[in-house]
């Protein structure tokens, strides 16, 4: 084998971008990574009593907690998606005795969306997990990779990124769908 043979240059093997013989591209380690963390957090927030969690869930119950008047047309706005699907969103919390809802005083037909204490709870538990699985990461791969990780993901990520939903919506162009 020569040397050329042993930097592949870009392949597709199974579902991952190999870039050399048994490495995953970058952009391939970020998303493995994405869905470790995702993992690591589901086992941490189950462990704390909160094994049905979904992916939206965390961040619709941070938008209710920023406003004591939050509506299910301001949630779907902030999530980039449609009333109706933030509605669903919002009924599977209240199924799980996260959220009330309350009709609104300015709009009959709009619903003021409430946490429960679980949801207090739960966002709670979502903190402290976030910090246990950054000091085991920090203690597996030790202080000094971890701090590089960090810079990597700062150099990656910039301060002038659009937020993902953003990105994800003009890069699809998920507006010509509606």
């Amino acid at each position: 084998m020569s040397c050329d043979d042993s930097h592949q240059g870009t392949q597709k093997r199974g579902t991952t971008t190999q870039t050399h013989a048994g490495e995953v591209s970058l952009g391939g380690a970020l998303r493995r990574a994405w869905v470790g963390y995702q993992r690591r957090m589901d086992d941490e927030l189950a462990a704390a009593g909160f094994g049905e969690r979904h992916i939206p869930d965390g961040r619709v119950l941070r938008i209710c907690s920023r406003s004591a008047e939050a509506t299910i047309s301001q949630i779907g706005r902030e999530l980039g998606i449609t009333r109706q699907g933030a509605s669903k969103i919002i009924a599977s919390l209240r199924d799980r005795q996260y959220v009330t809802l309350t009709p609104s005083a300015e709009d009959g037909r709009e619903k003021i969306v409430t946490l429960t204490p679980r949801a207090v709870e739960y966002l709670a538990a979502q903190r402290k997990a976030a910090r246990a699985i950054e000091r085991q990461l920090r203690m597996e791969i030790g202080a000094e990779a971890y701090d590089s990780l960090y810079r990597l993901l700062k150099a990656l990520g910039g301060d002038e990124q659009p937020r993902m939903r953003d990105y994800l919506r003009k890069s699809t162009d998920l507006d010509s769908l509606r």
